[in-house]
């Protein structure tokens, strides 16, 4: 028999046995932002080596069950919020008053379905509607339904929370990696911070609503901006995906110590209280 032959039977049949590759369970989204996230480290000072020592180590902390609970889960509705942005900003959509009008969800115009088809044909319009609904961001009133937010808070919406986190820790590690590039290379992206290292622990509830009115007050005023732009762009002008999002952060709180001053004075130490 021909050698050739024979290598090649051999061949086919180790590759029978050969058991098949289970497929990644890390989607392109988070090869996206590891890779990132990798090379702003990189770029830091550390080095491959370390930072495979770093992630391994860091991974046998993670449960099994974080997995098997997001597999569960629907992924999230790509642009569902830009319903809104057009809920809130088109006249057709708006009443006398410019507020945006309760809609049906079925008709050739204004209703859910056409809203959702003018802003991707692709999209269902159930889906999209129960999504919005378990956000809290439109509640139903009889047969039709009213936006209560332009924006979305999608935490505990069941599932696609987990996925915009994800897309929205990708985008802010673009940022990051964009801006540590040499000043010569490339113009720097928005990113700024204020920041505040004795922040009162009573007062930090406070905080959260303070800047949850002003944030959506500015963001609202940057997306009806950048929707203006989108209606009036030329024909075939080629177009590119943005966003701005702001973020609260906090770090580990610190008890307020004990020597503490009073009055002017400094305060006696006190004998460290018993468990």
């Amino acid at each position: 028999m021909n050698p050739a032959r024979i290598t090649r039977r051999r061949n086919r049949a180790r590759s029978a046995r050969a058991p098949v590759p289970r497929p990644s369970t890390v989607s392109g989204d988070s090869f996206e932002a590891i890779g990132r996230f990798v090379r702003i480290l990189a770029r830091c000072g550390a080095t491959p080596n370390d930072i495979v020592r770093a992630v391994r180590a860091e991974c046998t902390r993670i449960p099994g069950s974080w997995a098997v609970r997001a597999r569960r889960v629907a992924r999230n509705i790509d642009d569902a919020a830009h319903v809104l942005t057009v809920w809130f900003s088109e006249a057709a959509y708006l009443d006398a008053s410019g507020r945006p009008m309760a809609l049906p969800l079925e008709g050739a115009s204004k209703s859910v379905t056409a809203l959702v088809r003018s802003v991707d044909p692709t999209f269902n319009a159930r889906e999209v509607l129960a999504y919005l609904i378990r956000s809290g961001a439109v509640r139903p009133e009889g047969r039709r339904y009213v936006p209560r937010s332009r924006a979305m808070f999608i935490r505990g919406v069941r599932g696609p929370d987990y996925f915009h986190t994800l897309r929205v820790l990708t985008n802010t590690l673009a940022t990051h990696e964009h801006n540590v590039l040499p000043k010569r290379t490339a113009r720097g992206w928005f990113a700024y911070s204020a920041e505040n290292p004795h922040f009162p622990v009573r007062q930090r509830e406070m905080l959260d609503k303070y800047v949850a009115a002003i944030g959506k007050e500015i963001l609202s005023r940057i997306d009806t901006y950048m929707r203006r732009r989108e209606v009036n762009r030329k024909s075939g002008e080629a177009t590119v995906r943005v966003g701005i999002g702001m973020h609260l952060w906090e770090g580990d709180s610190q008890r307020p110590s004990r020597l503490a001053t009073r009055g002017g004075r400094r305060a006696r130490a006190r004998r460290p209280e018993k468990p």
